[in-house]
């Protein structure tokens, strides 16, 4: 295990020394721990900027090529027609979707 020297100001370090203390643990584990905790944090607020980033960008695509399609019809509209036709079973034969 690698031995670092660091400064840190003596406010600080009581505040260390007392927490860890109060915790049952050496002053070089509660900063073995803080640091990975920290590390954590750290990761997830870039992997959370990232995934947001990558959404921005897809939206922003999904945006520029919607208005290159034009304006036809809606979603919901589609939905209702599928939702309010009867189904293949029930149509006329004559009618040429069978």
């Amino acid at each position: 295990m690698a031995r670092v020297n660091i400064t840190i100001p003596d406010g600080l370090l009581e505040e260390i020394d007392r927490t860890a203390a109060d915790m049952g643990e050496t002053r070089s584990g509660f900063l073995q721990e803080a640091g990975a905790r920290y590390i954590t944090v750290i990761v997830g607020e870039r992997e959370r900027s990232e995934r947001s980033e990558r959404i921005s960008r897809a939206q922003d695509r999904a945006r520029e090529i919607g208005e290159r399609m034009g304006p036809g019809p809606d979603g919901v509209t589609m939905m209702r027609e599928l939702r309010d036709a009867p189904p293949r079973w029930m149509r006329d034969k004559d009618d040429g979707d069978a």
